[in-house]
């Protein structure tokens, strides 16, 4: 990315409120322990090293989306738990 690395995305969509829990997946070169648990303390939701299954993609990918359908109900839910 041009203008900021991807830790600096990360936490940029974390801070910001509209999408601040859209569901983010690091995959990256940068392997070690440190960088995973940076990524991950930076608000990532996974954290993949490069070259990765595509099926272990996929399998975030569908627990993410789940999650991230979980979240938006209870929003709903309790939006309309006040009425």
């Amino acid at each position: 990315m041009p203008d900021i690395n991807g830790l600096e995305l990360v936490s940029f969509v974390r801070q910001s409120g509209p999408y601040r829990s859209i569901p983010l997946v690091i995959i990256s070169t940068e392997g070690s322990e440190r960088d995973r648990e940076k990524g991950l303390e930076l608000g990532a939701d996974a954290y993949l090293v490069k070259p990765f299954d595509p099926a272990e993609l996929g399998r975030i990918a569908g627990e993410l989306m789940g999650t991230a359908a979980d979240r938006k109900s209870t929003r709903l839910n309790s939006s309309h738990s006040s009425v």
